[in-house]
């Protein structure tokens, strides 16, 4: 009989430890999920959105012609946010 209680006590701290594990993993994988880690290719020039002022890679830009000129902005939303200010 207490053999069947150790191996009882035994099976629940393993089970326990696995779930303890699965939630440390998943937890550390959603940190990675959202964290940039990669630069931007090397040689690529970073472009200047002239709503929100950040950097952005040319090769990712949302690129709009406003009075002839090329704009790059972060996202279509800035550029929106642009150009109902520019009005």
């Amino acid at each position: 009989m207490n053999i069947i209680k150790v191996l009882a006590v035994l099976v629940l701290l393993y089970v326990g430890y696995r779930i303890v594990t699965m939630f440390r993993r998943v937890k550390s994988q959603d940190v990675k999920g959202y964290r940039v880690d990669a630069a931007p290719p090397a040689g690529e020039d970073l472009v200047q959105d002239p709503f929100c002022k950040i950097y952005v890679p040319k090769s990712q830009a949302y690129l709009k012609e406003i009075d002839g000129r090329r704009q790059y902005f972060c996202s279509k939303e800035c550029c929106e946010k642009y150009l109902s200010d520019k009005k």
